[in-house]
């Protein structure tokens, strides 16, 4: 088996079904955690009314659902995670929205040419499970039609001894799986030449939060001096 394919394996294993099944009751519970609550509101400022989303590793679906009560016209939900996409559509008809969310599974890097392109394209706590970034971030910037929106854990310290903790962890129990940090500033490169400009940001540690904006082909891409 390839990496990539024996790193969705180990996805497959870890967001399992008990797990989406407890994420599914904390949602119904007490709704958007905080790092995605932020997100949404970061999203909602721009405009969400009648977009089209596209999230791509999208759990349960609480993040796109919540946009979609906010006035998003539709969605289309990929994850590798046969686990949280089951659990995704039974929340979508649970609160009504089944019929405007197309749910997919799927590793949306390896698969992007088939999936519709978006208003909105989101990606929370995506990135850094995922270990080619430059291949998701360019593939999710080009499915982007106007904003592109997603978090990334803390480039710090902990954050590092953290990753070194919970890898070791995965390789001793001989997952697939590894938690990635990677670069801001790569990041920030990566959607910055798809055409974006940073419009918006925020962070509910350990996360940070960054909205994406794309401009006209001969706009100049201005960057505030501390991006991403």
């Amino acid at each position: 088996m390839d990496c990539c394919g024996r790193h969705n394996a180990g996805l497959n294993q870890l967001f399992d079904e008990p797990t989406a099944r407890d994420e599914t009751k904390d949602y119904l519970k007490n709704g958007l955690r905080k790092p995605a609550r932020r997100l949404a509101e970061l999203v909602a400022a721009r405009g969400v009314e009648n977009a089209s989303l596209l999230e791509i590793g999208g759990g349960v679906g609480g993040l796109h659902l919540e946009l979609l009560k906010r006035g998003a016209a539709s969605a289309y939900d990929v994850d590798v995670s046969a686990s949280y996409v089951s659990a995704a559509q039974k929340l979508a008809e649970r609160l009504g929205l089944r019929e405007r969310v197309n749910h997919q599974v799927g590793d949306f890097a390896q698969m992007a040419d088939a999936v519709p392109a978006a208003d909105i394209v989101l990606l929370h706590r995506v990135v850094c499970c995922y270990p080619d970034m430059p291949q998701l971030l360019g593939h999710a910037a080009r499915r982007a039609k106007r904003l592109l929106a997603f978090s990334f854990p803390w480039d710090g310290w902990p954050t590092r001894v953290v990753r070194l903790l919970f890898n070791a962890g995965l390789w001793l129990a001989r997952s697939g799986y590894r938690f990635y940090v990677h670069p801001a500033e790569a990041m920030r490169r990566v959607v910055n030449e798809a055409g974006f400009a940073l419009v918006s940001r925020g962070a509910v540690f350990p996360w940070q939060i960054v909205v994406f904006e794309r401009r006209h082909p001969s706009s100049p891409i201005l960057l505030p001096p501390s991006s991403v």
